[in-house]
C-alpha cells in the first residue's frame, strides 16, 4: 500500500487530473457515477466549486483523494459544501476523508468558515462513519425520486412556456422546502445555459414553475404559488418538461422528509423513490 502524506488544495490540479480520478474513485459506488471534463466542469460551476477551499490527498503527483467544496461567497465565504469527497480504491483505508478534514478544519475556522455542509447516501455506511469522525451531525433525510413521467392532457387553462430570466425573488416564494445546494436558485442561476425554467400562467399571473437541467432531465427546482395548488399546475408541469425533453426518464434528487405530499405527488406522475440521504454539517464555530 502507497501511503499518503500531503494533503494541499486543489489549486494546481486541472479538470482532466480531477475528472480521471473523480471516476477512479466512483468506479464502484452505490450509483454509476462517471463524468466528462465538461460534465464536471458544468458541475463546478453549478455548484459554485472552488478548487482553493477544496482538498486533495497526494501521493507524489498522484491524487489519491479529494473532497470538492463550495462556497456561499466567492469572497468572504462563510459556508462550505461538500460537493463530492471521492478516494480512489487503491488509496483506501488510511481515513483519509477524516485525514483531509482534521488538516483543513482549522485552516478554514481562520479563514472565517463557520458551517461545512453535505449529503451521504443513507447506505453508504464507511463515508457516515468517516463525516461523523470528522464532526459531522444528522440535519435532515432527504429522498431522490427517478422515473418516466406520464403524459397525459394538460388542463385547458394553463399556458406554459420557457422564461430565460425568471423572477426569482417572486418563484422563491412559491417554495416550502428549503432546498439542498445543487438545487438553489443560486445553483440553478449559475447552471445558466444547461437548465431551463418553464413558468405556468393562469389569466395573466405566473402560478407555478419548473427548472430541468437539460442535459441529465433533473429537476432542480419545481413549485407552485399556494393559491394555485391542487388544480394540475405541478402536474402539467411535469408533464410540460418531459415532453420538451423528449420523453427520457427524469429525475429529481434531495426532498425533505417532512414534505411527503411531494413524493406523493412525484410517484402519482410515474416517478419512483430510489435512494434517500442524509444532509449533515459540521459547526466549525462550535466544533473543537
Amino acid at each position: 500500500m502507497i501511503f499518503i502524506q500531503d494533503f494541499s488544495t486543489l489549486h494546481n490540479v486541472s479538470t482532466q487530473h480531477l475528472c480521471d480520478t473523480f471516476n477512479a474513485a466512483f468506479s464502484d459506488y452505490v450509483v454509476p457515477l462517471h463524468l466528462t471534463p465538461s460534465i464536471l466542469e458544468q458541475k463546478m460551476r453549478g455548484e459554485n466549486l472552488q478548487r482553493d477551499y477544496s482538498i486533495g490527498a497526494f501521493a507524489g503527483n498522484d491524487l489519491g483523494g479529494f473532497i470538492l467544496h463550495a462556497t456561499d461567497d466567492k469572497i468572504h465565504p462563510a459556508i462550505l459544501y461538500n460537493g463530492g469527497t471521492g478516494v480512489v480504491p487503491t488509496y483506501r483505508g488510511q481515513h483519509l476523508v477524516q485525514k483531509m478534514y482534521d488538516k483543513f478544519i482549522p485552516v478554514y475556522r481562520q479563514q472565517g468558515i463557520r458551517k461545512i455542509i453535505l449529503e451521504v447516501i443513507s447506505t453508504n455506511l464507511p463515508a457516515i462513519k468517516a463525516y461523523t469522525n470528522s464532526g459531522f451531525h444528522k440535519t435532515r433525510i432527504i429522498h431522490s425520486f427517478k422515473g418516466m413521467v406520464d403524459i397525459r392532457k394538460a388542463s385547458a387553462n394553463i399556458s406554459i412556456k420557457e422564461n430565460t430570466a425568471p423572477d426569482w425573488p417572486l418563484l422563491s416564494t412559491f417554495m416550502d422546502m428549503i432546498p439542498t445546494w445543487s438545487n438553489t436558485v443560486g445553483s440553478i442561476q449559475r447552471e445558466g445555459a444547461f437548465t431551463a425554467t418553464w413558468e405556468a400562467m393562469i389569466d395573466g399571473e405566473t402560478a407555478g414553475y419548473i427548472s430541468v437541467h437539460k442535459d441529465t432531465r433533473r429537476i432542480r427546482n419545481i413549485a407552485v404559488a399556494p393559491r394555485y395548488r391542487r388544480q394540475g399546475i405541478g402536474t402539467a408541469l411535469l408533464q410540460h418538461a418531459a415532453e420538451e425533453l423528449q420523453g427520457g426518464p427524469m429525475s429529481i434528487i434531495n426532498i425533505d422528509e417532512h414534505f411527503p405530499e411531494i413524493g406523493q405527488f412525484l410517484k402519482s406522475a410515474g416517478m419512483d423513490h430510489y435512494l434517500s440521504q442524509f444532509e449533515m454539517e459540521n459547526d466549525l464555530a462550535f466544533s473543537h
